[in-house]
């Protein structure tokens, strides 16, 4: 059902107002209503709020930092866990206390070090890898220093290695007073070399350098061999001071969930002076206005006054134009179906909750769609599982515990167990063998639930007293609808053709409009509807296409592990080669089919159901609490 807000004005002593906004904050009631067009803050609120927005960068920055060394989760927990996180459990006071240790404050500073550390380490790795890599090309030769040759010039270079018989072939055609000594492995790709020449003979440069050598830097003031020996010692010794600190990082990232439930205190902390910015005061008092969940106002006026009784809680009437959020509440398993309504949204304060109705629809269409036992009870105990890891996402997987269960009821009317007919003796209707008798099946269950939608539709325009839409569009439909079952049972034509004449007739008698033009439009509108309304029934042959896929590709899974069993020669081998092509294909198919059977059976309800009674875009009631994204309050 929907919870409708109703909007409320605080008055309130300004001196009292912190302590009110932690009362508010706290109880979780209350949807606080921005009053001006731009935040203003006064010096001590901009210096509170600059603080309080470091110490969370903070916060974030060490939790980031840290969470590169903690201990790894497997792949599918981290898929689980960006979604569903399960929250600690703190009280207030133990939130401040953190706060207030200074403790986190030593981490993060710690954090800043290990990080700079890191990333000087890394940078000294990288220059000495380069200068390594140059000093390798010469690794061997001896020579040190240019300066050492009076008499003769000296040209160092590189080249690669599949170019060096071209370049002494070259060398050689213009003179033989030169002199090469390699350096570098044989191996190498490209190999450095020295080449001593007389001074006249300068043209040898230019010849090496059109064959593709490259003429090097040097850099060094001693043998490359030794150098090559010191900078590959550092390089050990910097590996050691990285892992050094990798250690001390991996042993403190034990404090990220003290660092997580410090990112929520200080996000509450911001939060209120958002929630301060919002209201107007004067030098004396603080005014706000805020959308309060009916039932809840004379609650969060008893709490505001424990606090001071200088408090007034009045209810107001909204602006006009000014449309309240609301609240979805439903309990027990239909709070699971929620999770399908919040992907659609949230209906208008006027417009009913659509979770009851659609639970039961959108449970048969999802095991249609899937429509295998096996598949059935493997969802269940995978969302069984799930649900006792995951805490706080118990909803979401008590939705696919009950869609599969209704999977098991549609595997046994189907016959199929893993895409076997291990169930045959129980199957009701073959959708391999006989598929038109499935499309007649899921196109009844359409009609059921559309026409549950028309009746919806129509108690609730007659709850907001508009008799048009209820006994013209609505009433036409219903009239419709009991000539169609009249006419399935007695197939007399008549029946139906006076069901749609009675249908034109009601909406000509109930259009709000006035002429006889407007009058007669609906009417043969509403004969123009039918069109839409048959196009929605064959919407319903998508869950025997499902249905159909999910069988074939299980039987193909199936029939894949038989040929192995029988190619394989070596006995056990072939059992265990079965087995993986059996277990991961059958996993494989539950997933996507159980996504696509989610996504269509979800789709079902939100063009073909909802279309008949709700238009929703309403906006969902967002209290001011503290509702924290690693932490969950405990008084």
């Amino acid at each position: 059902m929907n919870l409708p807000a109703k909007k409320v004005e605080i008055i309130a002593l300004k001196e009292r107002c912190e302590e009110i906004l932690e009362e508010m904050q706290l109880g979780g009631m209350a949807e606080i209503i921005s009053l001006r067009s731009e935040q203003e803050e006064d010096s001590d609120l901009q210096q509170k709020r600059s603080e309080t927005e470091l110490r969370l960068a903070e916060m974030r920055f060490a939790r980031s930092f840290l969470s590169g060394f903690a201990e790894k989760e497997g792949f599918a927990s981290n898929i689980l866990n960006s979604f569903f996180t399960e929250k600690r459990k703190h009280t207030l006071d133990e939130l401040k206390n953190l706060a207030e240790s200074g403790r986190m404050k030593e981490v993060v500073d710690k954090c800043h070090q290990l990080e700079k550390g890191i990333n000087q380490i890394e940078s000294r790795k990288d220059f000495l890898k380069r200068e390594i890599a140059e000093l390798r090309k010469f690794s061997g030769i001896g020579i040190s220093n240019k300066e050492d040759f009076k008499n003769f010039n000296l040209f160092i270079g590189s080249i690669s290695q599949k170019k060096k018989e071209e370049l002494i072939n070259a060398l050689k055609e213009r003179s033989i007073f030169f002199y090469i000594t390699w350096g570098g492995e044989e191996e190498a790709s490209e190999r450095g070399f020295y080449m001593i020449y007389p001074k006249q003979e300068v043209e040898l440069v230019e010849i090496a350098k059109a064959t593709g050598a490259r003429e090097e830097e040097i850099f060094w003031n001693r043998p490359p061999e030794e150098l090559l020996k010191e900078k590959r010692s550092e390089l050990i010794e910097l590996e050691k001071k990285k892992e050094e600190r990798i250690k001390q990082a991996e042993e403190m990232s034990l404090e990220i969930p003290k660092l997580e439930s410090l990112i929520d205190w200080y996000q509450w902390e911001l939060d209120k002076f958002d929630t301060f910015t919002k209201g107007e005061s004067t030098a004396s008092y603080f005014y706000m206005k805020s959308w309060v969940l009916e039932g809840s106002i004379k609650e969060l006026e008893d709490s505001l006054m424990q606090i001071t009784p200088y408090v007034i809680v009045r209810e107001i009437d909204p602006e006009e134009g000014e449309q309240p959020p609301v609240e979805m509440d439903n309990k027990d398993i239909m709070k699971s179906f929620e999770v399908v309504t919040g992907v659609y949204g949230s209906p208008k304060p006027d417009e009913p909750d659509p979770t009851p109705f659609l639970a039961p629809f959108f449970a048969v269409a999802f095991g249609l769609a899937l429509s295998d036992a096996g598949y059935g009870i493997l969802l269940m105990l995978l969302s069984f599982i799930m649900r006792k890891k995951m805490k706080g996402a118990e909803s979401f997987f008590d939705l696919f515990i009950i869609a599969g269960g209704f999977t098991v009821i549609a595997g046994i009317l189907t016959g199929t167990f893993f895409g076997t007919d291990l169930l045959a003796r129980f199957r009701f209707v073959d959708a391999v063998a006989d598929p038109i008798e499935v499309l007649y099946l899921v196109s009844v269950f359409g009609l059921i639930q559309i026409f549950v939608g028309i009746l919806v539709g129509l108690f609730w325009s007659l709850k907001q007293g508009d008799r048009s839409t209820a006994f013209g569009e609505k009433g036409g439909f219903v009239v419709f609808f009991l000539g169609l079952g009249l006419f399935a049972i007695t197939r007399e034509i008549n029946i139906l053709l006076s069901a749609m004449i009675l249908m034109m007739a009601l909406n000509i008698a109930f259009c709000k409009g006035e002429s006889l033009v407007k009058k007669l439009s609906a009417g043969f509108g509403s004969l123009y509807g039918l069109i839409g309304f048959f196009s929605d029934v064959l919407s319903y042959s998508r869950l025997l296409a499902l249905g159909l896929a999910t069988g074939i590709i299980a039987m193909t899974i199936n029939m894949i592990a038989g040929i192995f069993m029988e190619m394989i020669p070596v006995t056990g081998l072939n059992v265990f080669v079965a087995g993986l092509v059996l277990v991961f294909g059958h996993v494989a198919n539950l997933l996507i089919n159980a996504l696509s059977s989610f996504i269509h059976a979800a789709r079902l309800q939100f063009v073909e159901f909802f279309s008949k009674f709700m238009e929703g875009g309403g906006r969902r009631f967002k209290p001011f609490s503290k509702q924290g994204r690693f932490v969950e309050i405990i008084k």
